[in-house]
Protein backbone atom coordinates (compact mmCIF):
# COMPACT_ATOMS: atom_id res chain seq x y z
CA UNK A 1 0.00 0.00 0.00
CA UNK A 2 2.09 2.64 -1.29
CA UNK A 3 0.61 6.32 -2.26
CA UNK A 4 1.29 6.38 -5.88
CA UNK A 5 -0.69 2.67 -6.22
CA UNK A 6 -4.34 1.88 -6.34
CA UNK A 7 -5.76 -1.31 -5.23
CA UNK A 8 -8.70 -3.54 -5.85
CA UNK A 9 -9.20 -5.72 -3.46
CA UNK A 10 -11.69 -8.93 -3.47
CA UNK A 11 -12.33 -10.71 0.01
CA UNK A 12 -15.68 -12.76 -0.93
CA UNK A 13 -17.94 -10.51 1.42
CA UNK A 14 -15.91 -6.89 0.38
CA UNK A 15 -14.32 -5.77 -2.82
CA UNK A 16 -13.00 -2.67 -1.77
CA UNK A 17 -10.78 0.20 -4.24
CA UNK A 18 -8.43 1.85 -1.55
CA UNK A 19 -6.49 4.96 -3.56
CA UNK A 20 -2.64 5.59 -2.14
CA UNK A 21 -2.61 9.47 -0.62
CA UNK A 22 -1.03 10.64 -3.79
CA UNK A 23 -3.75 9.29 -6.16
CA UNK A 24 -6.20 10.81 -3.34
CA UNK A 25 -5.37 13.83 -3.80
CA UNK A 26 -4.80 14.20 -7.32
CA UNK A 27 -8.31 13.08 -7.75
CA UNK A 28 -9.27 16.30 -5.21
CA UNK A 29 -7.92 18.18 -7.17
CA UNK A 30 -9.78 17.32 -10.75
CA UNK A 31 -6.88 16.05 -12.75
CA UNK A 32 -8.93 13.61 -14.59
CA UNK A 33 -11.54 16.29 -16.12
CA UNK A 34 -8.03 17.55 -17.86
CA UNK A 35 -7.66 16.35 -21.28
CA UNK A 36 -3.87 16.37 -20.61
CA UNK A 37 -4.51 13.85 -17.99
CA UNK A 38 -6.94 11.53 -19.80
CA UNK A 39 -4.39 8.29 -19.05
CA UNK A 40 -5.02 9.06 -15.10
CA UNK A 41 -8.63 9.05 -15.47
CA UNK A 42 -8.15 5.70 -17.21
CA UNK A 43 -6.37 4.98 -14.56
CA UNK A 44 -9.55 5.48 -11.93
CA UNK A 45 -11.79 3.93 -13.99
CA UNK A 46 -10.19 0.70 -14.22
CA UNK A 47 -10.69 -0.36 -10.81
CA UNK A 48 -14.23 0.45 -10.79
CA UNK A 49 -15.28 -1.69 -14.18
CA UNK A 50 -13.33 -4.50 -12.77
CA UNK A 51 -15.08 -4.52 -8.93
CA UNK A 52 -18.66 -4.23 -11.13
CA UNK A 53 -17.40 -7.30 -13.35
CA UNK A 54 -16.69 -8.98 -9.89
CA UNK A 55 -20.12 -8.45 -8.36
CA UNK A 56 -22.04 -8.95 -11.36
CA UNK A 57 -20.93 -12.23 -10.93
CA UNK A 58 -20.73 -13.14 -7.29
CA UNK A 59 -23.96 -14.37 -5.18
CA UNK A 60 -24.53 -13.40 -2.35
CA UNK A 61 -23.70 -9.48 -3.76
CA UNK A 62 -20.53 -8.70 -1.68
CA UNK A 63 -20.55 -5.00 -0.29
CA UNK A 64 -18.45 -2.53 -2.31
CA UNK A 65 -16.38 0.62 -1.09
CA UNK A 66 -13.87 2.52 -2.12
CA UNK A 67 -11.77 4.42 0.42
CA UNK A 68 -8.28 6.26 0.69
CA UNK A 69 -5.62 6.45 3.58
CA UNK A 70 -7.55 8.11 7.47
CA UNK A 71 -11.16 7.38 6.38
CA UNK A 72 -13.18 5.02 8.29
CA UNK A 73 -13.61 2.11 5.76
CA UNK A 74 -9.48 1.70 5.57
CA UNK A 75 -10.01 -0.10 8.48
CA UNK A 76 -11.60 -2.77 6.91
CA UNK A 77 -9.13 -3.29 4.56
CA UNK A 78 -6.35 -2.88 6.52
CA UNK A 79 -7.63 -5.76 8.94
CA UNK A 80 -7.57 -7.85 5.50
CA UNK A 81 -4.44 -6.85 4.56
CA UNK A 82 -2.56 -7.11 7.98
CA UNK A 83 -3.86 -9.55 10.23
CA UNK A 84 -3.31 -8.63 13.92
CA UNK A 85 -1.63 -11.95 14.25
CA UNK A 86 1.31 -11.39 11.79
CA UNK A 87 3.57 -10.36 14.66
CA UNK A 88 4.55 -11.94 17.82
CA UNK A 89 3.65 -9.74 20.39
CA UNK A 90 0.64 -8.12 18.20
CA UNK A 91 2.05 -4.35 18.35
CA UNK A 92 -0.43 -1.24 18.73
CA UNK A 93 -2.61 0.21 15.95
CA UNK A 94 0.02 2.90 15.24
CA UNK A 95 2.53 0.47 14.30
CA UNK A 96 0.59 -1.08 11.59
CA UNK A 97 -1.07 -4.24 13.45
CA UNK A 98 -5.02 -3.83 13.29
CA UNK A 99 -6.62 -6.66 15.79
CA UNK A 100 -8.69 -8.59 13.30
CA UNK A 101 -10.56 -12.70 13.24
CA UNK A 102 -8.59 -13.24 10.39
CA UNK A 103 -4.96 -15.12 10.54
CA UNK A 104 -1.88 -13.93 8.28
CA UNK A 105 -1.56 -16.06 5.53
CA UNK A 106 2.13 -17.47 7.49
CA UNK A 107 -0.21 -18.58 10.64
CA UNK A 108 -2.63 -20.34 8.36
CA UNK A 109 0.09 -22.34 6.32
CA UNK A 110 1.54 -23.52 9.16
CA UNK A 111 -1.78 -25.06 10.36
CA UNK A 112 -2.24 -26.81 7.33
CA UNK A 113 1.25 -28.46 7.61
CA UNK A 114 0.77 -29.90 11.23
CA UNK A 115 -2.94 -30.99 9.90
CA UNK A 116 -1.19 -32.66 6.60
CA UNK A 117 1.63 -34.12 8.89
CA UNK A 118 -0.70 -36.04 12.05
CA UNK A 119 -2.75 -37.34 9.37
Amino acid sequence: MKPNVILLLDCFFYVCIWKGDTIHKWEIAKYQENPEFENFKGLLEAPLEDAKYIMQERFPMPRFFTTFPGETNERKLLSKVNPSSLSQNNSTVAEGNFFTEDVSLNLFMQHLIRMAVQS
